[in-house]
């Protein structure tokens, strides 16, 4: 995977997040079983404009050919994810602010974790079934 196609696939899922919470606020957090309070509503606009934003930014971003330049948004956006998938199980387990599906979010943030961890450790996997097999023979 190359980090231009990871950084699409972020961009999308931020923006797409952000455009939700932009325009539907209360449909996204009465997904999340999460009290729709004026305050509440107004926050959530508030983060669905700085996730669009963010998403605008990712998508721009993808098209950066300096190695140094993907290597710092690689670790950006994992840090990113790391601390959403933090602040997503404290909302689950000690806050119970975030009461359904957000299973959802936990599996889109390790998603991400692991995509990323990937690119920066240069992790890849092979297979050797085009390689011709040798067999030793023991007698």
């Amino acid at each position: 995977m190359s980090h231009r196609l990871m950084f699409i696939f972020n961009a999308i899922a931020v923006a797409a997040f952000g455009v939700v919470f932009l325009a539907m606020p209360e449909t996204l957090l009465n997904f999340f079983d999460t009290e729709t309070y004026a305050a509440t509503v107004f926050v959530a606009r508030f983060m669905g404009a700085g996730l669009a934003l963010a998403g605008v930014f990712i998508w721009f971003a993808k098209d950066m050919i300096e190695p140094q330049t993907e290597r710092t948004m690689t670790i950006a956006l994992l840090t990113s994810s790391a601390i959403g998938f933090v602040l997503t199980l404290y909302g689950m387990v000690f806050a119970n602010v975030i009461r359904a599906n957000g299973w959802i979010l936990l599996v889109i943030h390790i998603l991400f974790i692991l995509g990323y961890v990937v690119l920066l450790f240069g992790i890849t996997v092979t297979s050797n079934k085009n390689q011709p097999q040798q067999y030793k023979q023991t007698f």
